[in-house]
């Protein structure tokens, strides 16, 4: 019996997804993922959308389906925490910066704050079934645990790249699936210190101990489609990515060329399930372009680890509204709080603007924290 090309690499990729985790010993590395003003707006990232460009960091089976995008740079900026207690901090104590003491705004569940800079650099292409792009990014997280300052700062740059391919096209039923690869360069300096001595990290930044990331990595996907309305998706993100760690006592030490002590690890993996329904009738089809409602269940693969997130945590819920195919209107829960937003679609550049809530910690109402999200897209 004649079996196709399709059928074979269908069948390889769902073996592929069924096998066991084969972790390396060592670190466990957080992934690279752009920032999306759109997806902070809607609940966070849902698999079965995956409608644009940013499938790219969603699924790769949807290049397949999507209008081809065409990207050009993009400056996304994420931010949470007490920003502005921080910014009048800051300007209170401009005159004397050995002054400084963030002891007054850290509160009895302690303080987090950060922003993620996605952009300048995010060139790339997806549709006729492919994808690929090369994006960078800057991102820092200041965390209080005790009496301890914990600033991270990162720096890094992916290039990704992608296939997917239609396995079923019938009437009313649609699947697709595809796989992604991509590498990563990361550089970060860990700054901690006591929250009393702030000032300290201004007087010899370089003498911090600086460390880089040499990874690649795999994502599969499928996404199933049922009378143009009805999706359905699941995504094995980084299946299997190694990276290489190489740790430096201080940035004086690579201007030394000493020798620096080399690790091992992988991405964190992760396995999501995401649906999607358009909502369609005469009477919405007259005003309204799009109108789709998404749920989504993140990282079923923490189900198994030793302290787990609470599983509410883990849902993802979203709506989004496109009126006359230029101002999108956006709302969602993610980490059990709620999110909303809005965007312009202004033929090759688009704006995206949302505010959402963060759970750092493992369990509702442990460590909320609020967060903005602005992004300026040029994208045709």
């Amino acid at each position: 019996m004649h079996r196709s090309p399709k059928a074979f690499l269908l069948a390889g990729f769902l073996f592929f997804l069924a096998l066991p985790h084969v972790w390396l010993f060592g670190e466990s590395i957080v992934p690279f993922v752009m920032p999306s003003a759109r997806a902070s707006g809607i609940g966070g990232n849902h698999i079965a959308l995956a409608d644009d460009f940013y499938s790219l960091f969603t699924n790769p089976a949807a290049f397949v389906g999507v209008e081809e995008e065409y990207s050009v740079a993009e400056i996304t900026l994420s931010t949470y925490g007490p920003v502005f207690e921080i910014l009048d901090l800051i300007i209170s104590s401009s005159d004397s910066m050995t002054n400084l003491d963030i002891s007054g705004i850290i509160g009895a569940r302690g303080f987090a704050a950060g922003f993620d800079l996605g952009g300048p650099l995010a060139l790339g292409w997806v549709g006729k079934g492919l994808g690929f792009g090369v994006f960078s990014r800057i991102s820092a997280d200041a965390l209080v645990n005790g009496l301890t300052l914990r600033p991270v700062v990162l720096g890094e740059v992916m290039m990704l790249g992608g296939y997917s391919f239609r396995v079923v096209d019938v009437p009313d039923h649609v699947l697709d699936a595809g796989f992604l690869g991509k590498g990563f360069f990361r550089s970060g300096m860990n700054l901690s210190t006591p929250i009393f001595e702030v000032e300290k990290l201004l007087e010899d930044p370089l003498d911090k101990e600086f460390k880089t990331y040499l990874g690649l990595g795999l994502d599969l996907g499928i996404k199933y489609t049922f009378a143009e309305n009805l999706s359905a998706a699941l995504v094995w993100f980084d299946a299997y990515s190694p990276v290489v760690v190489n740790t430096f006592s201080s940035i004086r030490a690579i201007q030394k060329k000493e020798a620096p002590v080399r690790s091992y690890g992988t991405v964190n993996s992760r396995l999501d399930f995401g649906l999607k329904y358009r909502i369609r009738s005469p009477f919405l089809d007259r005003y309204i372009s799009v109108f789709s409602v998404m749920a989504d269940y993140r990282n079923f693969l923490d189900l198994r680890s030793l302290i787990p997130r609470n599983p509410i945590l883990n849902v993802g819920l979203g709506a989004e509204i496109v009126l006359l195919n230029v101002l999108s209107i956006r709302a969602g829960i993610s980490d059990a709080l709620p999110a909303a937003g809005f965007g312009l679609n202004l033929s090759f550049v688009k704006l995206d603007c949302s505010i959402y809530g963060k759970e750092l910690g493992l369990d509702p109402g442990i460590q909320p924290v609020y967060a903005v999200d602005v992004g300026l897209l040029f994208r045709f």
